[in-house]
């Protein structure tokens, strides 16, 4: 999400639109209410939970409604969210970094000129830019925490090989299958007597293959499918591209074999294997590039997901609860485990 898209969300929220109708449970003033959560002696607004949870469902949901069934898990995620931004924020500070100043400035400019002509904006402009202001800053901080905690050396081509070498699903091109197909397409709500006279024509088709008459031919003259003007041929095809029967018939015949008639979700079809291509491994000369990328990109999320951890385990946060609902009682012994980043410390320790 760019800057202008950011400040838009904010924006809008500044501007007052309703909350989701689970976060219009009545509560005393804002001014009254306990705190969301306490981290490290710092108190997190019940007002900052509650604009988070309609933050991020207007990027995560249709129209920003937030399913029923979803809403206790959406919330405690967003809440884990919200207390590890803090904390980045806090971290970020104590290693002398420094806001963007000039992104925001530019998010500023831009406002101002949208707005120029708006009588509430000029009156309320520094209240309404304040918290923007203040959340992009928060996360130009964390985004540049997050680049120097996870930057790295260029690895060596030892490195490189050993990742290679460790992880050889990551450099294997799955099998390839090129297939034909006649489909004899039956209209999904034709009644049973279309698809019993489907299942009666794809026989016939079998028996003339059985008899020697050429496959493409038969395609172009019976196909449905889109392939029909190919003489049937689909060329490659991949591991789920095709109905599960489809890929099991398929599986026990040799290139220029046929299946016999199968249902599909379209109608009947026949299949013919025109060549298999096994599972193959890339040699690393083939791979190296992308060896590079992947190790890079594993490493910096590991590197960034122990950093996190070894904040959650040296803060102090406790969250008050009230403002979640009730985990649904399914998922409540899976969900209700300690956040991972709290594991061990005394972040796990939550009112």
């Amino acid at each position: 999400m760019n800057p202008i898209q950011l400040a838009t969300i904010l924006f809008t929220l500044i501007l007052g639109c309703a909350f989701p109708s689970h976060a219009q449970e009545t509560k005393p003033a804002a001014a009254e209410r306990p705190p969301f959560a306490v981290v490290d002696g710092v108190e997190i607004p019940a007002d900052h939970f509650i604009q988070s949870v309609q933050q991020g469902a207007r990027q995560r949901f249709y129209h920003g409604k937030i399913p029923d069934d979803e809403m206790a898990k959406f919330q405690r995620e967003m809440g884990q969210a919200l207390v590890e931004r803090l904390l980045l924020v806090k971290e970020a500070k104590r290693q002398g970094l420094q806001p963007d100043q000039s992104e925001i400035q530019r998010t500023i400019a831009e406002y101002d000129q949208r707005y120029a002509t708006s009588p509430r904006y000029q009156t309320n402009r520094e209240s309404m830019l304040g918290p923007i202001v203040t959340e992009m800053a928060d996360r130009s901080l964390a985004t540049q925490l997050q680049e120097k905690i996870t930057r790295q050396a260029e690895p060596t081509k030892a490195e490189l090989l050993a990742f290679y070498n460790a992880n050889p699903d990551k450099f294997t091109e799955p099998e390839d299958l090129s297939v034909s197909v006649i489909l004899l397409k039956v209209d999904p709500s034709a009644g049973s007597e279309a698809w019993e006279n489907a299942k009666g024509e794809s026989g016939k088709l079998v028996q003339k293959l059985k008899e020697g008459a050429d496959f493409a031919e038969l395609a172009r003259i019976h196909s449905g499918d889109a392939s029909a003007a190919k003489g049937g041929r689909m060329d490659y095809v991949h591991a789920g591209m095709l109905s599960e029967d489809a890929e099991q018939a398929i599986a026990r015949i040799q290139p220029g074999q046929f299946t016999d008639a199968i249902l599909v979700l379209e109608g009947y079809a026949i299949f013919r294997l025109d060549k298999r291509t096994p599972p193959h491994r890339l040699t690393f000369d083939e791979v190296k590039d992308r060896a590079k990328k992947l190790y890079l990109r594993d490493n910096s999320e590991t590197q960034w997901k122990k950093f996190r951890e070894t904040l959650w385990k040296k803060a102090s946060v406790k969250i008050n609860e009230s403002y979640y609902l009730p985990l649904p009682e399914a998922g409540k012994e899976a969900t209700d485990t300690p956040h991972p980043h709290a594991m061990g410390g005394s972040a796990a320790k939550k009112k």
